[in-house]
């Protein structure tokens, strides 16, 4: 899970390796420029844009990475949903450059290490697979990810687990007053808590999830992380209905490319939040509340559905669950 000390430890036998090596361990923060014309990769040729590097675009920019006499290390999370194009001359141009050591050290001797790497596309997860294949032997891959490795690769690695809490969470929390620290199972936990205190939504209502679907993407997160945060809030909810939670659970499960190393188009990203939503939003909402005649008696009935029904249509009003449905159609 996040925040378990994957890093460190990774870290810690990064510095073993050094040590084996008779080499000095210690991580400096370098910057990749990019050519993406040139498809050139180098110590200073390759990274992206501040906007984002197009495949074809020519702009030079800035990316961060870590690097010692041993490895160099890159952070997928860090690349905003932009990785196929800082890998694809990064992976291209390794050994021809100094930004990597020469492989003198015998098998697997140059280490590349990708951080996060359970938010690495599609289109990366292929051009990883040509680069172990074109170096194998000579190159050795270390990730760390919050999911498994993705099926088309995994024969080339082996899975350590690291068990453990969130300790980069607690260290905030220790540092901030409790208000503030509120990390995106709290976040989702309260947008449901909030949508349970609501009748069923309005057309009206669909402003309301876009403004919560642009604040996540404005946050950089991604729809594999929010997927699985959704899916551990309904799993713990203990208020919730079991009907509401089997409901929750099979809208997630109908979601696509819910897995590491399986991405969809960004253009449309921000539709399959919509129409998924809309849905926890339906889901979640309070039962409706059945509008109540006075009967000839003095006692109170209920409306029959018909008038209900034509109530809604001469009012205008209508409700999202058609939205929905036409969102996901698009």
């Amino acid at each position: 899970m996040a925040g378990a000390g994957k890093r460190r430890q990774l870290h810690a036998a990064l510095a073993a390796v050094a040590s084996q090596r008779g080499l000095p361990f210690s991580i400096q923060t370098k910057s990749l420029a990019a050519d993406m014309a040139a498809g050139a990769a180098g110590a200073q040729e390759a990274g992206a844009t501040e906007e984002g590097a197009g495949p074809d675009g020519g702009e030079a920019g800035q990316f961060n990475y870590e690097a010692s006499l041993v490895h160099i290390g890159l952070d997928i999370a860090r690349m905003s949903m932009q990785d196929k194009h800082i890998l694809r001359p990064v992976l291209a141009g390794l050994g021809k450059g100094s930004q990597v050591l020469a492989g003198d050290q015998g098998r697997g001797a140059r280490i590349l290490v990708l951080y996060h790497a359970h938010l690495l596309s599609s289109e990366s997860v292929l051009l990883l697979q040509a680069c172990l294949e074109q170096n194998e032997g000579d190159l050795s891959v270390w990730l760390t990810s919050e999911l498994p490795v993705p099926q088309r690769i995994r024969d080339w690695f082996v899975e350590l687990a690291v068990g453990g809490s969130d300790h980069s969470f607690e260290a905030y929390q220790r540092v901030v007053s409790e208000t503030a620290a509120a990390d995106w199972p709290q976040v989702f936990r309260a947008l449901l808590d909030k949508w349970r205190s609501q009748p069923p939504p309005r057309l009206r209502d669909v402003k309301e999830v876009k403004a919560v679907i642009y604040e996540m993407l404005m946050r950089n997160l991604r729809w594999v992380e929010a997927t699985h945060f959704l899916l551990d809030v309904i799993l713990e909810h203990e208020e919730i209905t079991e009907e509401q939670r089997r409901r929750g659970i099979a809208a997630l499960a109908a979601c696509d490319a819910t897995g590491g190393g399986y991405t969809i188009p960004s253009y449309r990203i921000p539709i399959l939040w919509e129409s998924l939503f809309l849905k926890l939003r339906t889901i979640f909402a309070q039962p409706s509340q059945q509008a109540s005649l006075p009967s000839t008696d003095g006692s109170a009935t209920s409306a029959p559905p018909a008038t209900r029904a034509g109530r809604a249509r001469k009012s205008g009003k209508k409700s999202v669950g058609g939205a929905g449905a036409a969102v996901a159609a698009v």
